[in-house]
């Protein structure tokens, strides 16, 4: 086989009703060479079996089975098989269009761009489906126009899987996803301000597929204690890199619209949370963001007690 241009990870848990469906649009993608790697998570179903058959009748596909580790761990591990001058992170129980990759190939080359983000569809569980444009009129933007822009949850917001990248923007600095929820809004801004360019392609590639058993459709307290967790993250990357002073307005806003996210996914659990823990995880809501509104002292981290080691929190 040729060597790949682009390397597209896949890490998989528990989706056996999906995953075909996932694996033929990588299979049917119009451009060539490609790699697709496929990690399996320690997935209880018959995933593994699927990934196995995919990986015996496909020459360009790697396989990965290893103990549950959560998503972050998986894309890791994914990102470090990758052997594509490109990797695109494409979720299991989602799938894409056939010009995902040449797509967004095309536009990364002809704009000597590092990262190419593209609009995508929200696919919903009845089939309604509805294009979600990206809210920038920009073409190309610095790295740190970017990473400041994923910080607006509507503007370029931090999702992974919309995007291509240059292999490199992970491994140069070994940058990895947390082993918590929402470790895409965690690390989107690591990466893209590690990028000379990054080009917006206003064209959707990518289908999102809403599911009610998703980790935004189960909502509870690990959701609230993983995305302060993730906020936190930010807020540490933000006093390291210096950029403190000169992100405060992008910082403060992305706090006002993450708090009021989480207030009102709380407020709607009606049945799932009693009115007793709801009126405690709001609590805990406005103390998590009033602790993530300052700089940290020293560089430590607010929910420091409650932190995984280090190997843990990486996936390692």
């Amino acid at each position: 086989m040729a060597n790949p241009v682009v390397s597209i990870v896949v890490p998989v848990y528990n989706v056996e009703k999906y995953l075909p469906r996932c694996l033929d649009s990588i299979v049917a993608q119009d451009y060539r060479p490609i790699e697709l790697v496929i990690v399996d998570d320690g997935s209880p179903d018959g995933c593994p079996a699927i990934i196995d058959d995919y990986g015996a009748r496909y020459p360009f596909i790697q396989t990965l089975h290893q103990r549950n580790q959560g998503l972050g761990a998986a894309r890791n591990n994914g990102i470090r098989m990758a052997s594509g001058r490109y990797v695109a992170l494409v979720d299991s129980d989602d799938y894409v269009e056939p010009g995902f990759v040449g797509g967004l190939v095309s536009v990364a080359e002809a704009r000597q761009a590092d990262v190419a983000i593209c609009d995508f569809f929200v696919d919903f569980p009845n089939g309604f489906r509805v294009p979600f444009p990206l809210l920038t009129l920009q073409s190309s933007l610095s790295g740190e126009e970017a990473a400041q822009a994923s910080l607006n949850l509507l503007r370029l917001p931090a999702f992974a899987w919309n995007k291509l990248y240059r292999r490199e923007l992970f491994t140069a600095e070994d940058i990895r996803f947390p082993a918590i929820y929402y470790e895409d809004i965690a690390t989107m801004p690591r990466v893209l301000l590690r990028a000379r360019t990054v080009a917006v392609v206003q064209k959707p590639y990518y289908h999102y597929c809403l599911r009610r058993t998703s980790i935004t459709g189960n909502f509870g307290p690990k959701n609230i204690r993983d995305y302060l967790q993730a906020v936190d993250i930010i807020r540490q990357f933000l006093f390291r890199e210096h950029l403190w002073e000169a992100w405060q307005r992008q910082y403060r806003s992305f706090l006002r619209l993450a708090e009021a996210q989480l207030l009102i996914q709380v407020t709607v659990q009606e049945t799932s949370i009693s009115p007793a823990e709801r009126r405690e995880l709001i609590r805990e809501i406005h103390e998590g963001f009033r602790s993530l509104q300052t700089p940290p002292q020293g560089g430590s981290a607010p929910f420091a007690e409650a932190s995984p080691t280090e190997d843990e929190f990486l996936g390692r």
